[in-house]
């Protein structure tokens, strides 16, 4: 039942993310931004190839304690905690050895609750 609980929960996201996702060019490389008021995460290069890197927008950053990459069933694959609040760019190196195909990236709060995301391609 978790599974289907899980499952029903990453198709809304994606469709809410599929819905509300704006791309836009940045020296030759596409970047997808999900805006909720003014805060913003944005994950460029789309697509990544072995790193990708994570922007938080000045008001989403205070309230994030960790980003973390999930594949379509709600698998956490890689994370990282937020040390420093004053952080807006985080990178994720070595994702060389995830499969091609589509990721989450995911920014939660200390509760572990969801407050922003954004779609990742990984392509080779």
């Amino acid at each position: 039942m978790k599974f289907v609980y899980k499952l029903s929960f990453l198709l809304t996201l994606i469709a809410f993310v599929g819905l509300h996702a704006t791309d836009a060019a940045a020296q030759g490389n596409e970047k997808t931004i999900i805006t909720n008021q003014d805060r913003t995460i944005t994950v460029y290069p789309i697509p990544a190839n072995t790193s990708v890197n994570v922007r938080l927008s000045a008001s989403l950053k205070t309230d994030v304690e960790k980003v973390e990459i999930i594949n379509l069933i709600g698998r956490k694959l890689t994370e990282q905690t937020i040390i420093d609040k004053s952080t807006t760019d985080i990178t994720f190196n070595n994702l060389s050895e995830m499969p091609q195909g589509i990721y989450m990236v995911v920014a939660r709060d200390k509760g572990g609750k969801i407050i922003q995301s954004a779609k990742m391609i990984i392509n080779r």
